[in-house]
């Protein structure tokens, strides 16, 4: 498909609506599961976070700098919540990585009649070490690449775009995060998902900022990690 194609947003609606198809909602409850728990847990820790930083403003805040309130609360809840949203997305996809693999199998099968090779589930549970290492090493990717960007709020000028380039960034991620569940599938390596993510490059952000705008959404942000799975192998399938 060519670089024109911005409907990865599309994509990802289709993955909440496969999740309502005969067949697939069953493989959706453990993820769903892991996915409500931690994110409950995660945004108890956001509020204290929240609620830690407006004392810090109130209270420390120099009064000769307090025009400077506004500007650092909306760079402290932008940063923040892009933080929020991939820490919990890693480590919800590592926790549930094998019930996704699983999942996206499932949904190929639904969407082209072809059936993998049928493992025993010792087989399946001898695969869950491997399955985990290619998770860690997309998080080895991310971070130093994450640090960087986190740097450039503190780097004069620099700063003002550092939130849009981190907002793309993470969009970018995303789409490698789910994408990589289909493709790890077949397996391909991620050397080249990484190609078809810059061959498809505005596909994928528009899939990325997708995920990222409703993972912010109440009620459809526990269901976000299925869907993307859902939508990505969609997406891989159609345009591969």
């Amino acid at each position: 498909m060519n670089d024109t194609t911005t409907n990865g947003f599309h994509y990802l609606i289709e993955g909440f609506k496969l999740l309502r198809q005969p067949g697939l909602k069953r493989f959706v409850i453990i993820p769903l599961i892991i996915n409500s728990i931690l994110f409950i847990g995660f945004f108890l820790i956001a509020r204290h976070f929240f609620t830690t930083f407006n004392h810090w403003l109130a209270n420390y805040l120099p009064s000769w700098l307090q025009w400077l309130g506004s500007l650092l609360w909306i760079t402290f809840f932008i940063g923040f919540v892009l933080i929020f949203i991939y820490t919990f997305v890693a480590i919800t996809n590592l926790i549930s990585a094998p019930f996704n693999n699983f999942l996206a199998e499932k949904v190929e099968f639904y969407l082209t009649g072809k059936t993998f090779v049928q493992k025993t589930w010792l087989e399946n549970i001898k695969d869950i070490p491997r399955i985990l290492m290619r998770q860690l090493s997309l998080i080895g990717y991310y971070l130093p690449r994450a640090l960087v960007l986190l740097i450039f709020f503190f780097v004069p000028v620099i700063q003002l775009a550092a939130a849009l380039l981190w907002f793309l960034f993470n969009a970018w991620f995303m789409t490698l995060q789910y994408l990589d569940y289909p493709t790890d599938n077949h397996p391909i390596s991620l050397d080249r998902v990484h190609t078809w993510l810059w061959q498809n490059r505005l596909l994928s952000l528009s899939f990325g900022t997708g995920v990222l705008i409703i993972t912010m959404i109440p009620v459809l942000n526990f269901f976000i990690v299925p869907a993307a799975v859902a939508g990505a192998t969609k997406m891989w399938i159609e345009n591969r």
